[in-house]
């Protein structure tokens, strides 16, 4: 189930355009994932204990990763 869920959120990024990505460490051994696409920008939060990543999704305001954090 939770694999499906998964699948579900990457599912979203196809026929987008990736315009910028990076990683960054968060927190106790968790690790973000920063995809922005030309729709908008998915943040992907995982950690060591947990069976599927955390996902937000934030519609399109063109701004830097970089700007967010």
């Amino acid at each position: 189930m939770q694999a499906e869920e998964c699948q579900e959120q990457l599912d979203k990024l196809n026929g987008r355009k990736v315009v910028e990505c990076s990683f960054k460490t968060y927190e106790n051994k968790c690790w973000r994932l920063y995809i922005v696409t030309d729709e908008g920008k998915l943040v992907m939060t995982f950690c060591p204990d947990w069976t599927c990543p955390v996902v937000e999704h934030h519609e399109a305001h063109h701004e830097k990763i970089s700007d967010d954090l």
